[in-house]
């Protein structure tokens, strides 16, 4: 069973999403149709994409006029399925916060407001307490709380692209290219030094 977090639902769902790498900051190529070649693959191995109740929430806030829909097709869907924040995750979060706050840092170093934080713990708790065997997400405290906790995660930007989006090698090559960041070109002249008077000031 996979996970799926608020920003890898979105590409799904929420119209004109887009997801940036948590490792390089720049935009994921192809990050959709990733996400959708990992649900074909999940849908032939008769696999579950679970969702956390919180990101339920989250991605319903950004589309609240296809809430109905997006409810029903998961509701209908086999390899859906919506994890609540039951007892015992609430029981694995409560118990981490605390080893949290006797080590001295409840946040365990994320910059996060609070509120986040204990949001994007509950959906790691779900994820554990349902044995999954890993959450697909870029969101950086996401991240940070999973390797913390010594649970797997891994980036749109780590699935496969389809193999018909992958472009011959010299048009790779040329991608790339367009990718790096450019230098600066500087004059091929120096600016003339300034003059001065006697008494110092610029003539």
């Amino acid at each position: 069973m996979i996970v799926f977090d608020t920003t890898t639902l979105s590409m799904i769902w929420v119209s004109g999403a887009t997801v940036n790498s948590r490792k390089t900051g720049r935009p994921i190529k192809h990050a959709k149709e990733r996400i959708n070649a990992l649900i074909e693959r999940i849908a032939a191995d008769d696999d579950v994409i679970i969702i956390p109740a919180p990101v339920l929430s989250e991605v319903i806030v950004k589309i609240p006029n296809k809430a109905d829909e997006l409810v029903k097709r998961i509701k209908s869907s086999p390899w859906f399925k919506v994890e609540a924040f039951d007892a015992a995750a609430a029981i694995e979060l409560g118990l981490r916060t605390a080893q949290a706050i006797s080590a001295g840092d409840k946040r365990e170093g994320l910059q996060a407001d609070w509120t986040k934080v204990k949001f994007d713990r509950q959906i790691v708790s779900i994820a554990m307490v349902a044995n999954a065997t890993e959450i697909i997400s870029d969101d950086r405290d996401i991240a940070a709380i999973c390797e913390r906790w010594n649970f797997p995660v891994r980036s749109i930007e780590d699935l496969p692209i389809p193999s018909e989006l992958i472009p011959p090698p010299l048009f790779a090559k040329l991608e790339e290219e367009e990718d790096e960041p450019k230098m600066p070109e500087w004059p091929d002249t120096q600016p003339s030094p300034v003059r001065r008077s006697s008494e110092g000031y610029p003539e």
